[in-house]
C-alpha cells in the first residue's frame, strides 16, 4: 500500500454527531455520525443553503441567510 499523508484538518464548527471541518486541500468534511461527505467550498455552500430553505419551510420562524 502507498503511504499518504492526510490533510490536517481544522474544526470549524460542531456538536453531538455533527462536525464540519476544512482541510489543508481546501475540501470541507461533513461528518455526520460514521459517515463523512468531502466536499468542494463551493458544493458545500450549496448544500447549507438547501438546508437552510428546507428548514425554513418546516419552522418559517427560524431565519437563516446563507450567502
Amino acid at each position: 500500500m502507498e503511504d499518504r499523508k492526510q490533510c490536517e484538518r481544522r474544526r470549524l464548527a460542531g456538536e453531538n454527531s455533527f462536525t464540519v471541518e476544512s482541510c489543508e486541500c481546501g475540501a470541507i468534511h461533513l461528518t455526520i455520525g460514521f459517515l463523512t461527505l468531502r466536499m468542494e467550498p463551493c458544493a458545500y455552500r450549496e448544500f447549507a443553503r438547501i438546508i437552510a430553505g428546507a428548514l425554513n419551510e418546516l419552522d418559517p420562524t427560524i431565519s437563516l441567510t446563507i450567502h
